[in-house]
């Protein structure tokens, strides 16, 4: 029961994520709406991240990674939980 719940809310929260960078992609102000919204439920995570990692730059563009790193690191938390749970 237990890790069946912390399972479901660590999918939505990765699902939530995925929904942010997505909508930095897309220019609507649906998007950009929707994102704002989101932004205070990841900013608070991506943003120590982005101060330990440097964002590569591929031609003259950043590529802002955190995102990348915090997907990982939701799927580590869950690793440890159900290691911890079973």
């Amino acid at each position: 029961m237990l890790l069946g719940l912390v399972n479901l809310v660590l999918n939505l929260y990765e699902l939530g994520l995925l929904a942010y960078v997505l909508c930095a992609w897309i220019a609507h102000p649906a998007a950009h709406a929707l994102r704002l919204r989101l932004a205070a439920l990841y900013e608070p995570a991506l943003v120590p991240i982005r101060r330990w990692l440097v964002a590569p730059r591929i031609g003259g563009t950043l590529i802002d990674l955190s995102p990348l790193f915090l997907y990982f690191a939701v799927g580590a938390v869950r690793w440890l939980v159900v290691a911890i749970l079973r």
